[in-house]
Parts: structure tokens; sequence; C-alpha cells
């Protein structure tokens, strides 16, 4: 594979596996580093969650593009002498275990750190490699609740609500990456290898600083920030209603035909909305259910207040404006199909096939001196499996 970007002298050993941690690997492929991706003989747990698309889950195509997948069990001698050599010549490690367990692998910091003295080592957990949680287990439900986000997400009737889309995930993998490229920038040989400790926990709390920063300052929950800011419902839908500034919430009253409100003592100031919301929101429900969705975003535009329908998948992928700059082009599978994938912001669409579970097995096995012998008897020994053709 020929690699092109500003990562493509770098070597990436990912033995990470689920999405935090093979993201920080995806996106090191996507800027053009070889990335070696070491999993289980039966494949990383992710590729076999949800939807199978082409033999493997949504999440393992969107954060394994471009790797090479060695699969072998690390948990035997035979693969952690494989691991390392493999380390000797990568300038970042990944892993994703809980805190010691790599350690007990004979894997952790400071045994790649005696192989490879420069090398940039990331490790990425629930709740972080130091502390009284460390060893407890995470994942991006966990995260969720523990940061205080379902606290602050709730629904009208004040039920925390969990989104349902694994995002603390995906922050941590960005986070990751972002720690482990810096640390890389400008790193002179011989300056010294470095353990960059990443965790769910703290990045729930990072996309969340606004509010604990609030919170730490005046001793209770920020609270509504613009109501009546939310989702309502129409007449064949929903449509969600914000605003930054009192010229906008002037909007939304002309635009449901209620400019009495806005003089209301009870509205005239944003404190005032907090403290009077359900009446607030109760004119907005019996407006806004006598229009279309469309109806009413063309009537909040024309009076210069922020709406839109709340779309599904479906909505934006067929949206004028996300197909005129290819947001999410195609990306074609080795059955011959093809899903819509959108690309990383600020780079261009990335193509680069998944590797099936052990499909450079041999190949990296060579490349660190072992006979073809042995690894006919590694494979036989089902240690290491051979997969086949990429996806």
């Amino acid at each position: 594979m020929t690699r092109t970007g500003p990562l493509s002298a770098i070597t990436v050993l990912d033995m990470s596996q689920g999405i935090a941690g093979p993201s920080c690997g995806g996106y090191f492929a996507e800027h053009g580093a070889r990335v070696i991706k070491i999993e289980p003989p039966e494949g990383d747990w992710m590729r076999h969650l949800g939807t199978r698309i082409d033999g493997m889950s949504s999440q393992a195509i969107a954060y394994n593009r471009g790797k090479e997948s060695l699969a072998i069990d690390l948990r035997k001698p035979e693969g952690r002498d494989v691991a390392l050599k493999l380390a000797e010549r990568a300038e970042v490690a990944i892993e994703s275990a809980r805190p010691g367990v790599f350690e007990r692998l004979g894997l952790g910091f400071e045994a790649l750190k005696a192989r490879n003295p420069d090398i940039i080592y990331v490790s990425v957990s629930g709740w972080g490699q130091r502390g009284p949680n460390r060893e407890r287990p995470m994942v991006d439900t966990i995260g969720q609740a523990v940061s205080g986000f379902m606290s602050a997400a709730r629904s009208r009737e004040g039920a925390p609500v969990k989104v349902d889309v694994p995002f603390i995930d995906a922050f941590t993998g960005l986070y990751a990456f972002q720690a482990a490229s810096m640390a890389l920038w400008g790193k002179a040989k011989g300056s010294g290898a470095r353990h960059i400790d990443i965790s769910l926990m703290q990045a729930a709390a990072h996309v969340q600083a606004p509010n604990i920063l609030e919170y730490g300052f005046v001793g209770r929950p920020p609270g509504l920030l613009n109501p009546p800011a939310g989702n309502y419902r129409t007449k064949d839908g929903w449509i969600a209603i914000t605003l930054v500034n009192q010229a906008q919430f002037e909007g939304i009253c002309r635009a449901i035909s209620r400019a009495d409100v806005i003089t209301d003592a009870r509205f005239t100031t944003v404190a005032g909305r907090k403290e009077n919301v359900a009446a607030l929101r109760a004119i907005l429900d019996e407006a806004l259910t006598t229009r279309t969705t469309a109806e009413w975003v063309g009537l909040f535009e024309k009076e210069g207040a922020l709406a839109s329908g709340i779309n599904t998948y479906s909505d934006w992928l067929t949206d004028p404006h996300v197909q005129a700059v290819e947001a999410a082009p195609y990306y074609a599978l080795a059955d011959g199909g093809k899903v819509p994938l959108p690309h990383l912001p600020g780079q261009r669409r990335y193509d680069a096939p998944v590797p099936t579970v052990g499909q450079h097995t041999r190949a990296l096995l060579a490349e660190v001196g072992m006979g073809s012998k042995a690894i006919d008897r590694l494979l036989a020994s089902q240690l290491a499996r051979q997969g086949g053709e990429e996806h």
C-alpha cells in the first residue's frame, strides 16, 4: 500500500479494541501512517457488534480502514514476543485495556520502552491510569452517566437521557490522536519515551468544560442556557428551536403570531424566561401543532429566528447541501456494495480498505524474522490466524 500524508514516515502498533483506541489508530492511518492492528484470532470484539455489513460492524469499517491486521493471541509468549519485536520499529503504540492488563502481559509502557526508548505509548481506558477507580470498567453509557452529562440532558419530564451515539468513545479517540500526534511533533530521536494517559472520564468532562466550570462557580447546575430552546411537536413531526439573543426571541414570537409575548413581563429577560419556562413552552406547544414542520421553518427563517426540522439520517443524506459538498461519499465494499461514510472534517474522502481478521498475519510474522515453517506451526496451533482478502 502506498502511503501519503504528513505521517507517512510513522509506524503505529495498534493493540486496542472497541472504538476509542481503534479510532485513534484509524486517524493515524488516514493521515498516512502505517498502522499495524494486533487483534485476537477471533478478531476485535467491535467487529461483531451491531448490523453486519460485508461481514463486520459499521464501527469496524469506520475506524479500521487502511490498517494491516495481525491476528495473534497476546496472552501467550509467542504473541507477546511478536508484539515486542514490532514495537521496536514503531513510533507509537496504542492499547485500550484496563490499567494493569498490558503490564501483566509483558506489554506495558516499561516493557515497550525497554525495547524502544523513544516510543510514544498511548493508554486508553475508562478512568485513567491512576486513582481509586482505575481498574473499573467503563463504556460510553457509563461515561455519559458518571460525567454528569445525563443530568444535563433531560427530557421535558426531567428524566436523564442517554444519547444512543457513542460520542464519548469518539471524542476520546480524537483526544488520543491529538495528544499522540502532538507528542510526535518536533520530537528528536533520543529524546525519550512518553506514556500518554487518555480516559473516557476526562474526555467526557472536557467536552462539558463550560458547564462544569459554571457549576463550580455558582454551586448548582447551570440550568437552561437559552429558553425556550428545545424540541417541539408540529402538525406532522418535530422542530428544533433555539436562540442566542433577544432579537431571535422576538422573531420566535412573531413567527407564531404572538407578538404580545415579547412584552409579557414574565418573558422580557433571560432570567424571567428561565423562571417561567413551563408557561413559555406551553405557548409554543399550542401554536406549533397548527402547521407542518416545513411551514414553520419557513416562517422562522422569515423572522430571523433559528429553527430546523429534526432530521432522520435519511433526511440528512438526501439534503441538497450534504450532497453538494459530498459530506458522506459512498465507500465501496468488497462484496460490491457501497455505503455512505462521512469523511473526517478538514480531510478528503478516505477509501482505504478494511483488513479482514489476520489478513496480514503471515507477512508480518515474516517481517519480524519468523521462518515459514515456524509460521505454519503457529497458525496450526491456532494461536495466530491468517485471514482472507481485504474488505
